[in-house]
C-alpha cells in the first residue's frame, strides 16, 4: 500500500460517523446496504452521509454499486487488510 491510500485510510477511519457508517455497511445483514438506509442510521443531513460515502470510496474502504435507481455500498475487505498489514509493518509488529 503506497503512502498516499495508507493516510487517506487513515484519515478516512479516523472520524468517528464514517467509521460508523462503514461499520453499518459491515454488519448489515445483506453485505451491502443501500445509500437511502445509510441515512437513517444517522443523525446527519443526506448531504454530509454523502460526502462521507464519498470520503470512504476515495479511501477504498467502500465499492458504489447501482442497481437501478439505487446505489448500493460493500465493504472492500481487501483495502482493509492491506491496511492492517501495513499498519502493522510500519509499527514493526510483524
Amino acid at each position: 500500500m503506497d503512502d498516499r491510500l495508507f493516510q487517506k485510510v487513515a484519515k478516512a477511519l479516523s472520524d468517528p460517523r464514517r467509521f460508523g457508517i462503514l461499520q453499518t455497511i459491515a454488519l448489515s445483514n445483506q453485505g451491502k446496504l443501500c445509500s437511502g438506509n445509510i441515512c437513517e442510521t444517522v443523525s446527519v443531513a443526506q448531504a454530509t452521509v454523502s460526502h462521507h460515502l464519498k470520503e470512504l470510496t476515495e479511501a477504498d474502504l467502500i465499492i458504489p454499486n447501482s442497481e437501478g435507481q439505487f446505489k448500493y455500498f460493500t465493504v472492500n475487505t481487501e483495502t482493509i487488510n492491506d491496511y492492517l498489514a501495513e499498519l502493522k509493518s510500519r509499527l514493526n509488529l510483524e
